[in-house]
């Protein structure tokens, strides 16, 4: 779990019913969250909270715990309750005795927020913490540390958040790329053409070998 002071804790638990009305559930959604055993408010990160001075673009990091009966994700069900908070969001999902983390990258803009692929960790035991690095100065490292903990590759010094997860979904493009690209050259029955889609092959795999260059 995140090991965070206790200074941030709120601990306020909602029920589905109060959570429905605040996000306006259709059926899709109500049936994607059925299963749900409990959803808490536990943290919020904010500059009192957390001791900084005003800076950055993030003003608070709200962060739930959502209990569940199984590692069967209640996808449409956060997507909807993330969209309808207008502040940056983080999520812990438990089950039993292990727990995952799970979010987007989240933009607020002139027409609203604006919410990123999802991503998240592997299962690990509810013993296993994560402590802030000594290092954050401010929310926006805070978030930035958040989002590194969702992706696998590690951001780059003086990286944005949003050029770190932009640059790990040009790489998941790429390997998709160069599998299927892969398996085109695998069959390939002409030389000049199973050449040139080497040739292409080889590009790629470069261009991959720069983007995951830390």
């Amino acid at each position: 779990m995140l090991n965070l002071s206790t200074k941030t804790q709120v601990n306020r638990r909602f029920t589905l019913r109060e959570l429905y009305k605040q996000i306006t559930a259709d059926k899709t959604v109500k049936e994607d969250a059925k299963s749900i055993l409990s959803v808490t408010l536990s943290n919020v990160l904010s500059n009192d909270t957390m001791n900084f001075t005003e800076s950055g673009t993030v003003k608070e990091i709200y962060i739930f715990t959502i209990t569940l009966p199984s590692k069967d994700i209640p996808k449409l069900f956060i997507a909807a309750l993330d969209k309808a908070i207008n502040l940056h969001t983080f999520f812990v999902l438990q089950v039993g005795e292990e727990y995952c983390f799970y979010g987007a990258y989240k933009e607020k803009t002139e027409k609203g927020v604006k919410l990123g692929k999802y991503y998240q960790t592997e299962w690990v035991g509810i013993s296993e913490e994560k402590a802030l690095p000594l290092t954050v100065k401010d929310l926006d490292d805070i978030y930035t540390f958040l989002i590194d903990e969702l992706i696998p590759i590690t951001a780059r010094s003086k990286e944005s958040t949003v050029e770190f997860v932009n640059r790990y979904d040009e790489i998941l493009r790429l390997n998709r790329e160069i599998e299927k690209l892969q398996k085109q050259v695998d069959t390939e029955k002409q030389s000049k053409k199973r050449f040139e889609l080497n040739d292409r092959l080889k590009e790629l795999k470069k261009e991959l070998n720069i983007l995951n260059e830390g």
